[in-house]
């Protein structure tokens, strides 16, 4: 929900629209629906761990997406 509230309130016109990761410990279908904008099409879904990863995998998975959304654009 806070990614909606810096969009709507914080956010510059300027600035691409805010992202955000939900880390869950089991799967709630609602809460994300109700988290996510109504018109949200780009939700990818996940893979579900019994345990959160460390900072640095977060950083290094964050940063593989991120090479391979540039790569494709």
């Amino acid at each position: 929900m806070y990614v909606n509230y810096y969009d709507r309130t914080e956010k510059l016109p300027e600035e691409n629209p805010t992202i955000g990761i939900l880390l869950c410990t089991a799967k709630n279908d609602t809460l994300v629906k109700m988290t996510l904008p109504s018109d949200n099409n780009t939700i990818v879904a996940s893979k579900y761990q019994l345990y959160l990863p460390t900072e640095q995998q977060l950083i290094a998975e964050v940063e593989r997406v991120k090479k391979e959304w540039e790569e494709t654009r």
